[in-house]
């Protein structure tokens, strides 16, 4: 049985992630359950939670979020049950373009289900901390940058997620040109730290200042080849990549924007 996730169900529920995730679960649910974009579900098995899996819909454009099945559970087919009804949820609320970050254990699962891949992620972390001065072009966001941080976002994703930009915007930076244009944004508490960029100087600066920190992750996919060699020269850990895939309508994106995240759970 597939149910909606309830307050009393979160507890506990940090048992299902993989753990080379390195996600707080239970901390995201807490965070975002009551947001109006989010729906989350649990599959129950005899009276236990076995799995999980959440969308972000917002417009006509959805994320497959999160679909976790116990270990003790698995190979029974509950993660393709999941997702089934995942993509009939979405389906019935009339979304024309489904996204997914894919592991490679649920590449094939997705498949099954009409998925087709786009791309791929590559993942980095940074183990040490570095010395990072600011350069004059970037400085803390101001409420007067909104909007042109809520146009980048549109133009590197091709949605509108001004919903989750306002949610993160608080202790942003932006790095802007003499004519103080904004040409790329750094959010830290955006998922692991969205950073988007038009401008791949800019782009890097900002990668500079996220991993200027040891324990910062980096995910970007690898059409932004000047992020992918920026992060491979400066020696981070590198680890999986991971499968962009998509059902039903195409929309436009511009992933050489995209330096860190910009996508998975907060699509």
């Amino acid at each position: 049985m597939i149910r909606a996730l309830q307050q009393s169900d979160i507890n506990g529920l940090n048992r299902l992630p993989p753990i080379d995730w390195d996600f707080d679960y239970e901390a995201f649910l807490k965070d975002f359950l009551n947001e109006d974009f989010l729906f989350a579900f649990v599959l129950v098995n005899e009276e236990k939670i076995v799995g999980t899996g959440n969308v972000f819909l917002k417009g006509k454009i959805g994320w497959l979020a999160n679909i976790m099945v116990d270990p003790n559970y698995r190979g029974r087919g509950f993660g393709s049950e999941i997702t089934q009804f995942l993509i009939d949820f979405l389906k019935a609320k009339k979304c024309e373009t489904q996204l997914l970050i894919a592991t490679k254990l649920g590449e094939g699962i997705y498949e099954k289900h009409g998925f087709r891949k786009m791309t791929e992620y590559h993942c980095f972390d940074s183990v040490v901390d570095t010395d990072y001065d600011f350069p004059a072009p970037i400085r803390v966001l101001e409420k007067s940058d909104l909007e042109s941080v809520c146009k980048l976002d549109n133009a590197a994703n091709g949605e509108d997620r001004a919903h989750l930009i306002n949610k993160y915007y608080g202790n942003g930076f932006g790095y802007f040109n003499n004519d103080n244009e904004l040409l790329g944004f750094y959010l830290p508490d955006f998922v692991r730290g969205l950073v988007l960029a038009r401008d791949p100087q800019a782009g890097i600066k900002l990668l500079k200042l996220k991993h200027s920190k040891k324990g910062k992750r980096t995910m970007l996919p690898m059409e932004n080849q000047e992020g992918v060699n920026w992060l491979e020269k400066q020696g981070l850990q590198k680890g999986e990549s991971y499968p962009r895939m998509i059902l039903g309508k195409e929309n436009n994106w511009n992933p050489e924007y995209i330096y860190s995240y910009g996508s998975g759970f907060c699509g």
